[in-house]
């Protein structure tokens, strides 16, 4: 956001409050900027379950160092953001938390048995979907055991068998960004988003250059037409989408609120000085 608005609280620092009122007054606050800017999705909140310090991959933007606390102080701002109009992406499924590693250098590696991450990780993700979750970040996160040579934002085998299967999950399911070197140094732009596609993901995230956007762009249809990819697969994505902005309402239409600065920067400092005079 520009420079002009106020930054909130990390996470951490918020749910460290442990008042609830105040975490939904943030993911309030942060709903109103991103639907007066005219925004419609935003990647939060942060499942992921806070085992290192805040120097690590997920660091201050985790609610708790618990599953229990993550659920009580992150799904309030899921929901809330949902009352703002907001799309809410959870990630990083199946949880960044359970590795020291950072997906945005190298690509980390799970060690954990898979019915722990099940009762552990993976269970803040279990309650978001049965509370509404609209859209899942899976994270560029290799489990061994499940996973074989794939990280799980492009395994199939793990979309479909967790997140579609035994959770029963329906809504949108998104990959993190491909560009990141966990991905990008392995498989290349072209490969990976072929992977992200066949894994059964419904959006995928690519910051390339624009003529390897357009390039991948091209690939897929050819992949497309050859039957590499499937058409129905497509559709059935796509159908998701439109369900997802049919729900929020979301069109080509102008914004025509206009986001009043002075008054949300008051709202953000009011939360500031709590959590400064907390640290007293």
């Amino acid at each position: 956001m520009p420079p002009e608005i106020k930054n909130l609280p990390a996470a951490n620092k918020i749910a460290n409050l442990n008042n609830k009122e105040i975490i939904i007054n943030s993911a309030k606050i942060t709903g109103e900027i991103l639907k007066k800017s005219g925004f419609n999705l935003n990647f939060a909140p942060v499942l992921d379950i806070k085992r290192f310090n805040d120097n690590h991959a997920i660091g201050d933007r985790c609610y708790g160092e618990t599953k229990e606390k993550v659920i009580e102080h992150a799904i309030p701002v899921m929901k809330e953001l949902q009352n703002q109009g907001i799309i809410s992406v959870v990630k990083h499924f199946p949880g960044h938390g359970s590795t020291k590693q950072d997906s945005h250098f190298l690509l980390p590696i799970i060690t954990s048995d898979i019915k722990y991450l099940e009762s552990e990780d993976m269970y803040p993700f279990e309650e978001a979907i049965k509370q509404g979750a609209d859209a899942i970040l899976v994270g560029h996160l290799l489990i061994r055991k499940i996973t074989n040579i794939y990280p799980a934002s492009l395994s199939r085998k793990f979309i479909t068998k967790y997140l579609r299967k035994k959770y029963r999950y329906k809504g949108l399911i998104i990959t993190d960004d491909l560009k990141m070197k966990a991905i990008k140094h392995i498989y290349g732009p072209t490969l990976a988003v072929e992977k992200a596609f066949s894994a059964g993901n419904d959006i995928i995230i690519f910051r390339f250059t624009h003529s390897e956007e357009i390039r991948i762009l091209a690939k897929i249809i050819n992949l497309v037409k050859k039957g590499k990819i499937k058409e129905n697969q497509i559709n059935r994505s796509v159908r998701r989408i439109i369900k997802t902005k049919e729900k929020y309402n979301i069109s080509d239409n102008p914004i025509d609120e206009i986001l009043d600065i002075e008054s949300i920067n008051s709202k953000i400092q009011e939360i500031k000085d709590i959590v400064d005079e907390s640290k007293n």
